[in-house]
């Protein structure tokens, strides 16, 4: 009697998968020896482990990739400057664990939960971004190098919004990624408290760069952990208190993490980071049912960040911005800094200059792709000292109201999630408003790490509003 045994589809393709991986290893190595041969096929094979693992391990592998985003910065200056675009790698290894677990969900006759809105709304923002109709308008921008990174930095935060609605387990998932991201944030605000101690003149002598790690104000070093400046530093605490702050009970412990973290941001000298952290506290009250404390402390909160964003608008100070390897720009304040990148056309007030013209993206693209400066390129490249008008220079005044659309979506959802009484909803409402004051004063919507995982955080958030597994208590406290 002859028995046969089937195997199932997903077994069946792991193990051609896995045939082929073998047979194009050795091919590679017959072909191109031991080095680049070895290389390029191990590194295949690594990125399907990743895929296999935010598949199989949502919830190992979210908490391992946002401990690694936290150290990356630290790990590029003591080893070396390739291991940048290892997060551009797990980012695209998640992206297409999400693919696989929603052709799954299909193929099952299983439907997603997400919200259509969100989803309509992040499809639009990369639709811009990518067309690029503004640069191609203007002439001013291409489908070149500077292009690419735009849509790349601000495409991978969004994309990993939707990986933490995709990832199967939701509840599992966020409890683990919210704690990888108080231990990374205890760990960074431990370094700072190191950096203190040893002073400016260590730090540059073992590896760090005075102006870009280092930075001093009124003679004190400004504390930046593991991270590359004091203001991504500031940030990924505050994202740790949003998670500490807003539980149902903080206990002893909670308390404790709260006087380390906040320390930790007295060390970073950072002005916004005050104030974020009011709007926490507010909102943290009207967690504990005081609403009408709680508005009182926002509005203030809100108010301080109005009257500083507006002295910093109209500061007097002189800026000289490097615009190609022989002419500098010197403007007058915050106010001509943002005009300058905007541009004084209505067309390009519509839908931007183009992608890539201004910003991080402007400075990545005179660096080589690992981020370490290019000996190729000129130097420099126009700065904006907020993500709104980059997003206005990139994509227009469309694409930023879609952008503040996509925000406003998800306050309201997290609004009502909270107002059920459901603990990841006021997480989600605390991180949304950090991310919306950060930006307020910086390019932060692109920044690495903190808008890596501020936004996976708040996807994986989400997804636990809508989850159906009868195991899972969306409501415990992380």
């Amino acid at each position: 009697m002859r028995r046969v045994t089937s195997l199932p589809p997903i077994e069946l393709a792991t193990v051609a998968l896995g045939a082929v991986l073998t047979l194009v290893t050795v091919m590679f190595v017959n072909r191109y020896g031991t080095g680049l041969g070895l290389a390029a096929p191990l590194g295949a094979i690594l990125f399907v482990a990743l895929v296999a693992a935010f598949v199989f391990r949502p919830h190992v592998a979210v908490a391992a990739t946002i401990a690694y985003f936290a150290f990356l910065p630290a790990l590029r200056i003591f080893g070396s400057q390739t291991l940048g675009a290892t997060k551009d790698i797990i980012t695209l290894a998640a992206v297409a664990a999400a693919a696989v677990v929603l052709v799954e969900r299909r193929a099952g006759r299983r439907g997603w939960a997400a919200d259509r809105p969100v989803l309509i709304l992040v499809a639009f923002l990369f639709g811009l971004y990518f067309l690029n109709i503004g640069g191609n308008l203007s002439g001013e921008s291409g489908y070149n190098i500077a292009w690419f990174h735009g849509l790349r930095l601000f495409a991978e935060p969004l994309f990993l919004l939707v990986v933490g609605l995709a990832l199967p387990n939701p509840v599992r998932t966020y409890h683990w990624a919210v704690r990888s991201a108080i231990a990374a944030a205890v760990v960074a605000t431990v370094f700072g408290g190191a950096q203190q101690a040893l002073g400016v003149q260590w730090l540059i002598v073992n590896g760090y760069r005075y102006g870009k790690q280092v930075r001093e104000i009124g003679g004190h070093l400004r504390s930046f952990g593991t991270l590359d400046e004091p203001f991504s530093y500031a940030t990924l605490l505050l994202l740790a208190l949003a998670v500490v702050l807003l539980r149902r009970r903080l206990g002893p412990a909670g308390y404790a993490l709260v006087g380390l973290l906040c320390v930790g941001l007295v060390f970073s000298f950072v002005r916004t980071a005050a104030l974020i952290l009011l709007a926490l506290v507010g909102i943290a009250i009207a967690r504990r049912g005081q609403t009408r404390l709680a508005v009182f402390v926002v509005l203030i909160a809100v108010a301080g960040s109005a009257v500083l964003f507006a002295l910093t608008a109209g500061a007097t100070s002189t800026r000289s911005v490097r615009i190609s390897p022989h002419e500098y720009l010197t403007l007058n304040g915050r106010t001509g800094l943002w005009t300058s990148a905007v541009g004084h056309a209505p067309s390009a007030w519509v839908l931007g200059r183009g992608v890539g013209v201004v910003g991080t993206a402007s400075q990545r693209a005179r660096e080589s792709l690992t981020g370490a400066a290019s000996t190729t390129r000129a130097s420099g490249g126009t700065v904006v000292d907020s993500a709104f008008p980059e997003v206005v220079a990139d994509i227009g005044l469309i694409g930023l109201a879609i952008l503040l659309a996509l925000f406003g979506r998800l306050i309201l959802l997290a609004w009502r999630a909270a107002a059920r009484g459901i603990s990841s909803g006021w997480t989600a409402l605390g991180i949304l408003v950090i991310v919306l004051l950060d930006a307020l004063t910086r390019e932060s919507l692109t920044g690495f790490p903190t808008a890596y995982i501020a936004m996976l955080l708040v996807g994986l958030a989400a997804a636990t509003w809508t989850a159906d597994d009868p195991r899972s208590d969306p409501q415990r406290t992380a």
